[in-house]
């Protein structure tokens, strides 16, 4: 399969060209090529691969300086972003849909690096340990069969900060700006914030319950509870449950056995909490807490709108594994956060192509790309057939093509 591109898809183009603020032609240009190349090229995708393997590029050194130094407003351009996906989401959602707001966080391992800036160590949930990197928060909007990557923000730590004086914030204080400036859409009648069991703090709780959203999420096994006025860790109060008490609920295929709790949780004084054991064939497997701020749902959906956090897991797999999120080797943070918000943008169309094209083949991110990189094979095959016709010499098409 040929790796060069030759052109850019249309519906790309025109979804650049809408979110794009009125940069310069040449600007536009690496804007366009570097998505293209992300999308489409095979392997690393890394600024060189774009360079040497897309009709448009101009050299690697142009797109660097692009990154690092051209004078565009990527605020302006990420601002522009959001109220794309806002005005997208406005206008296809089925009325009275249940929405989701899931916050997390990714590392981008860079054990080898020396020289980028706002590195540091971070704790990867993948390989049990810190390692050397950057950490990434960010947020999705999840509803029905729609996952919408929203914000991103990295996180450096605050000596970093304080030395390229830049304003220090927590992973919470990053979540609860996520929460604060999320707009719902007017059709979802309730919003569920998710988030996994370090995120799941009374300052998030109530951020969510103050724009009037729900919180679902982990919580840790120290966490205490109050039955009968008694408070216990969760981890103490689990030894004294009967099995024959619990529920057994079965959710996407999967069969659990819940304990059900309704009461003070640490500091917050009314909320729901489900000690939930998967079951295999072995029996049990170690328990998973959750915590619903919303009290009236049942175990059974609070644990099924729970299930929808895995989303931004799979996101993360295809942000990295298909549009190279974490290959870069540029050392600015400059340059880094923009090219951030570049696979975003990238991830961002693949997404809505996928929900507007409503093909039932097309039902993944990978097979949006695939059926993209089809297209992108006619176009470098009509390309050559175009310059064979007026006659133009082939070592000519080679150099055009960067294969010489």
């Amino acid at each position: 399969m040929p790796n060069n591109i030759v052109s850019i898809n249309n519906e790309l183009y025109n979804y650049l060209n809408d979110v794009n603020y009125g940069m310069s032609k040449p600007q536009f240009n690496h804007l366009t090529t570097i998505v293209n190349g992300l999308i489409n090229l095979p392997g690393t995708k890394t600024l060189s691969e774009i360079a040497e393997n897309v009709y448009s590029a101009k050299d690697k050194s142009c797109i660097c300086k692009f990154l690092s130094s051209s004078r565009w407003d990527d605020n302006l351009l990420n601002r522009n972003r959001i109220n794309y996906l806002n005005f997208f989401l406005e206008n296809n959602i089925v009325p009275e849909s249940v929405g989701f707001l899931v916050i997390d966080d990714t590392v981008n391992s860079k054990e080898s690096a020396k020289r980028m800036q706002g590195l540091s160590y971070n704790y990867s949930h993948t390989e049990s340990k810190n390692v050397w990197s950057h950490c990434v928060v960010t947020s999705n909007f999840v509803t029905a069969d729609k996952s919408i990557p929203l914000e991103y923000q990295p996180y450096y730590k605050e000596e970093f900060c304080n030395r390229v004086k830049k304003d220090f914030k927590s992973k919470v204080d990053i979540a609860k700006d996520f929460i604060i400036s999320f707009k719902s859409p007017s059709n979802c009648k309730k919003v569920y914030c998710l988030m996994d069991s370090w995120y799941t703090s009374n300052n998030l709780i109530e951020t969510a319950l103050l724009k009037g959203y729900h919180l679902i999420g982990a919580i840790k096994s120290n966490r205490k509870i109050s039955p009968l006025g008694i408070s216990l860790q969760l981890s103490e109060f689990e030894k004294y449950i009967d099995p024959n008490t619990l529920d057994l609920v079965t959710v996407k295929g999967k069969n659990y056995k819940i304990y059900t709790y309704e009461g003070n949780v640490a500091k917050f004084p009314n909320a729901k909490v489900l000690i939930c054991y998967e079951v295999s064939k072995d029996g049990f497997e170690s328990p998973v807490y959750l915590m619903s701020t919303d009290i009236l749902l049942d175990s059974e959906t609070i644990l099924e709108y729970y299930l929808h956090r895995w989303s931004i897991e799979t996101s993360y797999k295809y942000f990295k594994g298909n549009l190279g999120f974490d290959k870069y080797r540029i050392r600015s943070i400059v340059s880094i956060e923009r090219y951030f918000l570049i696979v975003f943008l990238a991830y961002n169309f693949l997404e809505l192509f996928r929900i507007t094209v409503s093909h039932k083949t097309l039902n993944t991110i990978g097979k949006v790309q695939k059926h993209l990189n089809n297209l992108m094979i006619k176009s470098f095959v009509c390309f050559i057939y175009e310059k064979s016709k007026q006659n133009v010499n082939l070592e000519d098409i080679l150099i055009e093509l960067k294969i010489a």
